[in-house]
């Protein structure tokens, strides 16, 4: 049982971006098929599909960074000595993190704001905070995937 959740809070992300994609993917097919088949749209696809591919976006990112496959720009650093290249990587990630920290705080600063005045989506009723929550919840589990890069990296070096 340990295991089994061990493994799903490693993959958690991947896991829900991938059921996010089969969403959008089966939301975006049966619009086709009732456009062009059947002659009548479904409304409601359009806006699923959009928030599925927005919580897919944000969840993706943290995959990236636990991955350590995030796009960066690191060629300026090859021809530098090892140990400069590593700092110079540690304070981008310190940037990074920064970043991810005005984010996250603006992000709930938002969520708090919409649940003050909601704003509802047009076709699927649903209250766009919920819509949003996925920035500052994207945001924050991408930053814990770069801080448990960094724990795994040393915890293998002590042993």
């Amino acid at each position: 049982m340990v295991k089994r959740l061990s493994r799903f809070f490693d993959n958690f992300e991947l896991i829900f971006s991938a059921v996010f994609l089969v969403t959008m993917v089966i939301a975006l097919l049966f619009q086709v098929f009732f456009r062009y088949v059947i002659g009548k749209s479904l409304p409601w696809s359009e806006e699923l599909s959009r928030l599925c591919f927005l919580y897919m976006v944000f969840l993706a990112t943290s995959v990236a960074a636990k991955n350590r496959s995030h796009i960066r720009v690191t060629s300026q650093f090859n021809g530098l000595p090892a140990k400069i290249r590593k700092i110079f990587l540690v304070l981008g990630d310190i940037v990074w993190l920064s970043f991810n920290t005005i984010v996250i705080y603006q992000g709930i600063k938002l969520f708090i704001d919409m649940g003050e005045r909601p704003l509802m989506s047009q076709v699927l009723g649903i209250n766009l905070k919920y819509m949003f929550i996925i920035i500052p919840l994207g945001f924050f589990v991408q930053s814990l995937r770069i801080l448990q890069g960094y724990y795994l990296d040393y915890s293998s070096k002590k042993k």
